[in-house]
């Protein structure tokens, strides 16, 4: 059993209580911090599943025009199929990005020295750009072929969910390049990644 400390003035054991009263209200903080957070996040997951619902009802609008696929014009077939590939894959931003990180997370070294494999994050941001430059060429034509009508808002909403998504995944692949895990270890522990503040864009 370690012997007690002793403090020989009246300084040191004030100075000791003092420390001991800052180590306590600062774990009080961490854990208000992870009460918020976790609250925060249920919130998340819930627009997040109204957004996907709601991505879904603006391209079903803009497609029941015409319930015979082989009528549509291309680029409405074109965002259609990029629509179902896309929630096939993701479904929920956040989630799917929450998924990415931890493969990450997984694959770092135990050695300090050498890095986790960053293809984890680039390879899905590669596939997502492919969709999102899908989408916008198609976007373009149905500008063209129909204005701003609820056709053009269906593309939009399946061009701003990629987008969203391509954002969180740049979002922590800057940290990991520029900031190291230190900097993503800090800014995921406050919740200040942009897939956990649901950000949209």
């Amino acid at each position: 059993m370690p012997r007690p400390i002793i403090h020989k003035t009246p300084e040191a054991k004030l100075a000791a209580a003092r420390e001991k009263r800052r180590s306590y209200y600062a774990r009080d903080r961490i854990l208000k911090n992870r009460r918020e957070l976790r609250s925060s996040n249920s919130k998340e997951s819930r627009e997040a599943r109204k957004f996907s619902r709601d991505l879904s009802k603006a391209v079903a609008k803009a497609l029941r025009r015409d319930e015979d696929e082989d009528n549509l014009p291309e680029c409405l077939r074109i965002v259609k199929e990029i629509k179902d590939e896309m929630l096939a894959k993701i479904n929920d931003p956040c989630t799917f990005v929450h998924g990415i990180l931890c493969a990450y997370v997984k694959n770092m070294p135990d050695n300090s020295s050498t890095k986790a494999d960053i293809s984890i994050i680039e390879m899905p941001m590669a596939d997502i750009q492919k969709l999102l430059n899908r989408t916008t060429a198609a976007q373009d034509q149905i500008l063209n072929f129909c204005g701003v009508l609820p056709e053009w808002h269906a593309a939009d909403s399946v061009s701003r969910f990629l987008r969203t998504v391509l954002t969180y995944l740049e979002d922590i692949q800057f940290l990991v390049l520029y900031g190291g895990i230190p900097d993503l270890t800090l800014a995921h522990s406050m919740g200040e990644l942009m897939y956990q503040k649901g950000t949209r864009i």
